[in-house]
């Protein structure tokens, strides 16, 4: 049916000046074929082995067990949100906190600072935190801590920096 229509379009005499003339077998291949190279290309997963200021990730990051990070990323949120929880309880008035660690998102909301969301990324083996302050910033499980490759600042430091104001002196988290 739409073949049919496509040779009376090929026909018109309008169009057959500004036309070329290609075979339907060209436009409609009978079986579909895919060049080798781009079945490679899709069917491939490609890992970056740079961050994004070009420098190489080292192998401990691009080697850690999946097992591994799963639990020190589930451990690293829970503390954070049982200190979190004890330090809203014991001043209420001053943090003003709602807390919710679910399914490996933390979202912190604190009046006066805004709203945190610190979460497990998976694939990239990576915890990443959307600060209202600091922007996002991602980090990876790197000599037993939380790191960001890109400035090689700790998570802990940056959330200790940004709540600074809210924690007791002498504390930190």
């Amino acid at each position: 049916m739409f073949k049919g229509s496509l040779q009376k379009i090929l026909r018109s005499t309008a169009l057959r000046a500004t036309m070329i003339r290609v075979p339907l077998r060209t436009i409609f291949p009978k079986s579909p074929t895919v060049h080798k190279y781009l079945r490679t290309y899709f069917s491939v997963r490609n890992y970056s082995i740079t961050t994004t200021k070009g420098d190489v990730i080292p192998d401990e990051v691009i080697d850690l067990p999946l097992q591994i990070y799963h639990s020190e990323s589930d451990l690293f949120l829970e503390n954070l949100m049982d200190k979190l929880e004890l330090l809203s309880e014991t001043d209420p008035d001053k943090w003003g906190t709602e807390l919710e660690l679910s399914h490996g998102v933390l979202t912190i909301d604190i009046p006066s600072l805004g709203t945190y969301i610190i979460n497990k990324q998976p694939s990239n083996k990576q915890i990443w935190m959307s600060s209202p302050v600091s922007g996002p910033n991602r980090f990876d499980y790197y000599h037993k801590k939380w790191i960001s490759l890109r400035d090689n600042e700790h998570l802990i430091d940056i959330i200790n920096r940004e709540f600074s104001g809210l924690i007791p002196a002498g504390h930190s988290l």
